[in-house]
């Protein structure tokens, strides 16, 4: 075990969310990276290794969900459906057996015996006035209870009332805009048991219809399900890895993501102001470092919310500002203390019809024993001639751990689980001289 001991670098994963993009002739043929006054980030591109990583796949456009969970060195194919992270966030996790969903209000109408969607209002804001109205129901022997969580949504928890199993894998209702229809839940082509996909499918269905019953005669007189979700174990992180983590991100969805594979969680909210967002998040992670921390994911949603305005210029703006509050980490990389990577976690196009885009995303890996190769700008064009190469989401930990001496030796197996890090002393387990 004494082997194992000694100084190993902390590892901060910087995550500006949706910062990929798009090259746009509005930019004179730049990404708004590119675009953007980015002298610490440039610094770190400088100290490290570049490359281009598809945090999923090539030519997939992830949800944020997805993207994180691949970064933090899970496959997709361990997915438990986004629907559990919302309950974990909300400190609410669905018993064994159970499948959740988010569920939120909306104005709906009979068109050509279709349920149409009239308004559909952001679901994080507004006040619901349910009051004392219950939505629970058993249906198609399935037995169904709605908690609102705050504003216009809530979670849907589904308990079978016979026995029988149930199954997260079902399609969603909400389009997630108005004037379209209410979508028919369906069994998803890749449930490992159809029959219990089906038959959730078919509650769900049910209970959408019958909150038309319940709220009838109000504006907003439907609910619409969707993300569906199950209870589910991981490896936790802090035994793959060797590592005590703690994730930065706000909200209930990285929570939920945290607390599903073993991080601990600070929320700060999201600021207004970019670079106030990412400095409270720089600031705490300097001391969660000195604190002991080995691992800290940094992580702002302002530039994905620059994305979404379909504004290059606006999103340009944010990166530059975001590039501000990260000086502090750039000394600590120079003195070896720290080992630092940054990728988005996909592209978010400030242009054109897509909300997310199937592209790949500039990464980043300086300090340790990362070394460095010819790339001295961070950019999508510059670190696609980076000695890393191209690579996928699941990719970007392991090489963080090897720049930061924490690669576990494959070959010896001195854990229960598959660790890729070396292992914390308190996980090896010693045999005692007697039962």
């Amino acid at each position: 075990m004494g082997g194992y001991e000694g100084a190993r670098r902390p590892i901060v994963l910087v995550v500006p969310d949706g910062a990929g993009d798009r090259q746009h002739a509005s930019l004179d043929g730049l990404t708004p990276i590119e675009a953007a006054e980015t002298p610490n980030l440039d610094a770190l591109a400088t100290l490290g290794r570049c490359g281009l990583l598809y945090p999923v796949g090539p030519g997939l456009a992830p949800s944020s969900h997805q993207a994180h969970f691949a970064l933090f060195g899970y496959a997709e194919s361990e997915f438990p459906g986004r629907g559990l992270l919302e309950a974990l966030g909300e400190d609410m996790p669905p018993a064994p057996g159970e499948v959740v969903l988010r569920a939120n209000l909306a104005g709906v109408s009979e068109r050509d015996g279709l349920l149409w969607i009239d308004d559909r209002p952001d679901p994080r804001t507004g006040e619901a006035g349910l009051g004392n109205i219950s939505l629970d129901a058993e249906l198609a022997g399935v037995d169904l209870r709605f908690v609102h969580t705050g504003a216009l949504q809530g979670l849907l928890f589904l308990h079978s009332a016979d026995g029988a199993p149930l199954s997260h894998h079902v399609s969603d209702a909400d389009p997630l805009h108005a004037d379209a229809a209410v979508l028919e839940v369906l069994p998803l082509e890749e449930a490992p048991d159809r029959e219990a996909a089906s038959r959730t499918a078919r509650a769900v269905n049910a209970w959408i219809r019958h909150s038309r019953t319940v709220l009838a005669g109000r504006p907003l007189d439907a609910m619409l399900a969707k993300w569906a979700g199950s209870p589910a174990t991981f490896t936790p992180f802090t035994a793959r890895f060797g590592m005590r983590g703690v994730c930065l991100g706000s909200g209930p969805l990285y929570r939920g993501l945290a607390a599903a594979i073993g991080l601990e969680h600070r929320e700060f909210g999201t600021a207004s102001d970019a670079e106030a967002d990412v400095r409270v998040r720089v600031e705490a992670t300097l001391e969660l470092l000195a604190e002991g921390y080995e691992f800290v994911h940094l992580h702002t949603k302002r530039t994905d919310m620059a994305g979404h305005k379909k504004d290059p210029a606006r999103k340009t703006e944010i990166v530059a500002a975001v590039d501000r509050a990260l000086a502090p980490l750039v000394p600590l990389v120079e003195r070896g203390d720290i080992v630092v990577a940054v990728c988005p976690d996909h592209q978010t196009p400030s242009a054109g019809p897509l909300y997310h885009g199937g592209g790949s995303v500039p990464l980043l890996i300086a300090g340790g024993a990362a070394g460095t190769d010819d790339v001295q700008a961070y950019g999508e064009t510059t670190c696609s001639r980076g000695s890393l190469g191209v690579l996928r989401g699941t990719d970007v930990l392991p090489l963080a751990l090897d720049a930061a001496d924490r690669s576990a030796f494959l070959a010896d197996r001195i854990t229960g689980v598959r660790a890729l890090g070396v292992p914390r002393p308190e996980d090896l387990r010693g045999l005692r001289a007697a039962e």
